[in-house]
């Protein structure tokens, strides 16, 4: 089973994916490969953010099966931009959990 969190303590955001979905066979596991895709786009978004000084103190810890990925808006960070684009790629964290809660656990 997957297991995903997303939390926020103290100033930081913490977000983490742990396990494989074991839907199917490695290689042919369309749930874990939906969830990479989605742990992927919110990395690629939160480097963005990062790079562009809306984010501050990014870490990203990426191997296969354990994702954590951490951050803290800056004082100069557009908040609703940042907290919209996170919460709507969580959606699809939520959805996928909807679907297959035999599968993938969120606690977003």
């Amino acid at each position: 089973m997957t297991e995903i969190c997303f939390e926020k303590y103290r100033e930081t955001f913490i977000f983490s994916c742990r396990g494989h979905t074991e839907y199917a066979s490695a290689g042919r596991d369309i749930l874990c490969s939906a969830v990479s895709a989605l742990c992927y786009t919110l990395a690629a978004y939160l480097e963005k953010k990062y790079c562009s000084g809306d984010i501050e103190n990014y870490r990203s810890d990426m191997e296969s099966g354990s994702v954590t990925l951490t951050y803290e808006l800056s004082d100069c960070a557009d908040e609703s931009a940042v907290t919209e684009a996170v919460t709507a790629i969580l959606a699809g964290f939520s959805l996928l959990a909807e679907s297959f809660p035999d599968y993938i656990y969120a606690d977003l």
